[in-house]
């Protein structure tokens, strides 16, 4: 059986990039990523235009 139709955005609206404080730092550290218009380092944060979480540690639980 097939997996159901999806809209074409609904798998990008359900992903978010998952970063600890120091991962999160060292991006902001690179000059371009302020230059492409879909980042930002300011809430929400935002990555390629998805959502980015901070968290203190990999092993924390998603939710």
């Amino acid at each position: 059986m097939a997996p159901p139709a999806r809209r074409p955005d609904e798998s990008a609206l359900s992903y978010t990039f998952r970063f600890t404080p120091a991962e999160w730092r060292h991006l902001l550290e690179d000059r371009t990523f302020l230059a492409a218009p879909d980042n930002s380092w300011l809430p929400p944060r935002r990555l390629m235009g998805l959502p980015v979480q901070i968290v203190p540690d990999h092993r924390v639980a998603r939710t």
